[in-house]
């Protein structure tokens, strides 16, 4: 019994040697603190302050918590910084030193701070609240513009430039089609790979080469239709062969292959264009040294050589085949000069005193006369209008035209803001 109370005494008395220890070092860290904060070492001085709180288990010394309290007061940590100031105050007995007046003063300045943070932090709250408000208005209409908006891209491949009547060639899948500036179809692309355009007329084509299907589209009136079968006007052609430049007048002329003439097929009337009488024709030409002379198959000796002669591409200029059924050349009923097929391989319809000519594979253009032109005005005329095809990333074409200064989608009849602009019309 007598050892097990000396045992106890002498652990009592090493727990209050500890304890006693633990404040000793912990008020020197104190002590440190409150030197490094005079001068005006402030990191040093809550390094010091952390230190001693781990050796003073429960602070119940003022001076602790009057230094506790400045170093949490300037790391703006005012919540401990007021808890540490209430305890000085339940510690500290002296009510009328300087110390006391100055935390009195620290205390006021850390409540106004505590209250005034949460002034700010109901604010930032509500901010937040009024934020995250308006982006779910801006998300939903943001939503609500795409939604809308799918209906005005306009899935295609490439579209060409718009004449004057506002019509373009448009590509989808390897065919062409035409197109208003509204995005509107006139021709849906389905059928045709091919297509030429001048003078407000556009041809498509079933083959580059050897076209057997032709159809016209007529900007000005938009009346379309397909145009004959070749073997119409000659039952050995095999296809419509080169195709020329349509003509404001409505002269189409081709060149078909086993064939010994040239087609010439008026667009307005929608038929087939030949010599009326050529017998009478070919007497004119003798009777003005045109032509040598002409047999019974009113075939035509030039220079000693016999040619058949074909149809009138306009301006009085005619086709001239030697005899394995190849184009020679064009003569001029007015001047007898001829152009060998060797240089101008094809003429086009006469029109406005011109020729499309091709020579040695180019286009150029030709009065009746043999001048030479190297341009030509043509009468489809230049788009006038606002509208811009814009191909977004997606491959689509959105239709983009101005209305009041700002571009707006179309598409037919329809109109859509811009997503900025829809926003802003939707806020007001």
């Amino acid at each position: 019994m007598k050892s097990l109370t000396t045992f106890l005494l002498l652990f009592i008395s090493m727990s209050m040697c500890n304890a006693q220890t633990d404040l000793e070092i912990g008020s020197v860290y104190i002590k440190r603190a409150e030197q490094s904060y005079l001068d005006n070492e402030m990191g040093k001085a809550r390094e010091y302050f952390d230190k001693a709180i781990t050796y003073i288990k429960e602070i119940n010394d003022s001076r602790v918590a009057r230094i506790g309290t400045i170093l949490s007061f300037d790391i703006k940590d005012y919540t401990k910084a007021k808890i540490l100031a209430q305890r000085y105050f339940e510690l500290e007995q002296e009510k009328t030193s300087e110390d006391y007046f100055e935390m009195l003063e620290l205390y006021v300045t850390i409540d106004e701070a505590i209250k005034q943070r949460a002034i700010e932090e109901e604010r930032n709250r509500l901010e937040q609240l009024k934020l995250a408000k308006e982006k779910r208005r801006l998300d939903s209409l943001t939503n609500l513009w795409h939604e809308k908006s799918q209906k005005f891209y306009i899935e295609i491949d490439s579209i060409g430039d718009f004449n004057k009547y506002n019509l373009a060639i448009y590509k989808s899948k390897d065919y062409l089609g035409i197109m208003d500036d509204y995005g509107r179809i006139l021709m849906k692309a389905d059928t045709f790979p091919h297509a030429i355009a001048y003078d407000g007329y556009i041809i498509f084509m079933n083959d580059l080469e050897r076209p057997t299907r032709l159809f016209c589209f007529n900007s000005k009136t938009q009346e379309k239709f397909l145009l004959p079968d070749v073997t119409a006007f000659n039952p050995q052609a095999y296809d419509y062969g080169e195709i020329m430049l349509p003509r404001a007048n409505g002269l189409l002329v081709t060149y078909p292959k086993n064939c010994k003439d040239v087609v010439v097929f008026n667009l307005k009337s929608k038929e087939f264009r030949a010599i009326e009488d050529k017998k009478e024709l070919l007497k004119n030409l003798k009777k003005n040294d045109i032509i040598d002379k002409y047999d019974k198959d009113l075939n035509v000796r030039i220079e000693k050589q016999w040619y058949a002669i074909g149809n009138s591409v306009g301006g009085s200029f005619y086709a001239l085949f030697n005899e394995d059924k190849e184009l020679h050349g064009f003569i001029s009923a007015s001047d007898g000069r001829v152009y060998t097929s060797d240089y101008y391989s094809s003429f086009g319809g006469f029109c406005d005193n011109k020729f499309q000519v091709i020579e040695n594979g180019k286009t150029i253009w030709m009065d009746a006369e043999g001048i030479k032109y190297y341009s030509n005005e043509n009468l489809s005329g230049a788009y006038s209008g606002t509208t811009k095809f814009v191909k977004t990333d997606q491959g689509k074409f959105k239709i983009l035209q101005k209305n009041n200064g700002k571009d707006v989608l179309i598409k037919g009849n329809e109109t859509l803001h811009l997503l900025e602009d829809f926003i802003e019309e939707r806020s007001k």
